[in-house]
């Protein structure tokens, strides 16, 4: 049973722009287990620290850069009496782009920082330690993201934006790398957890006239239902609610289209058990009554 806190995001960032930059440091350090609906993306700018993730202990050292995705429990803490600096980057890729399609896109980043933390296998250690020449770039690129955050200038959230998905491109393209030189066991289950993924949604598009649940979609894709609905909202822009009844509306439009079926039926191969609740859905996706549709087609 969980007993740590999970943060939802608008209890932490600004609900306009959910993004937050702070340097952490053994002073103001989280030492306590939690969890938080955002992604977190934390790097090393000097000293060594320790971090728990998913019940396993990691090393930080300068130069590491690693993310913690949404619902996972994490912890840090001194490492002896050795001092270090963490810059810590808490954002909603809706910070970065209203569409998600650009950030779903970057496919390195997203195996990176949202499903290779997934795999809690004794090898696949949640982060990437950047080479000395990438250091500088992505440090240079963190301190003026931190200076537009404090000094919060007119157009400071543009340059947030620009300069927080130049970092997000650095971090998929030397994930990239760093993965060349990683064993084949690695490639094969982050692959495995990607496709995973991509096969639950396809199911979803061809199963959608069945009673579909959450719980057991996530089951299906490999991960916990809050976690995929999450992932949802990041690759699709809509929850799992959204997306399926997207999916069925879609699916009713065409029958209304290039069928004489009456809306009762086309409602019950749709997937919906309940006439009200299609129309009420109907409406509220394309703002006209399945009637009217027909009528217009």
């Amino acid at each position: 049973m969980r007993d740590y806190p999970i943060y939802a995001y608008k209890e932490v960032l600004d609900e306009e722009f959910p993004f937050k930059i702070e340097v952490r440091t053994p002073l103001n350090m989280n030492r306590s287990v939690h969890a938080h609906e955002h992604l977190q993306l934390c790097y090393m700018m000097s000293g060594s620290c320790l971090h728990w993730a998913a019940g396993k202990q990691y090393v930080l050292t300068k130069g590491d850069l690693f993310s913690i995705p949404p619902f996972q429990e994490h912890r840090l803490g001194p490492r002896d009496s050795m001092d270090f600096t963490m810059v810590q980057v808490d954002f909603m890729p809706h910070a970065i782009n209203e569409s998600f399609r650009d950030l779903a896109r970057m496919q390195t980043f997203v195996d990176f920082a949202y499903i290779r933390p997934l795999i809690s296998e004794a090898d696949l250690l949640p982060k990437m330690a950047l080479p000395p020449s990438t250091q500088p770039e992505a440090e240079n690129l963190l301190r003026a993201i931190l200076s537009e955050w404090e000094e919060q200038e007119d157009g400071y959230r543009l340059a947030i934006k620009a300069d927080l998905l130049k970092l997000l491109v650095i971090t998929g393209r030397q994930y990239k790398q760093y993965a060349l030189t990683q064993s084949r066991h690695e490639h094969q289950k982050v692959a495995l957890h990607r496709e995973a993924f991509y096969k639950a949604i396809a199911y979803m598009e061809t199963h959608y006239s069945e009673d579909l649940h959450l719980e057991a979609i996530a089951a299906k894709a490999l991960m916990a239902p809050s976690y995929f609905s999450h992932m949802l909202r990041l690759v699709r822009g809509k929850s799992f609610i959204e997306l399926l009844s997207a999916i069925r509306i879609q699916a009713s439009m065409e029958l209304l289209r290039g069928t004489d079926l009456n809306v009762t039926e086309i409602a019950t191969r749709a997937g919906y058990n309940h006439i009200s609740h299609f129309n009420r859905t109907f409406k509220k996706i394309t703002g006209v009554t399945p009637g009217d549709f027909r009528k217009h087609r």
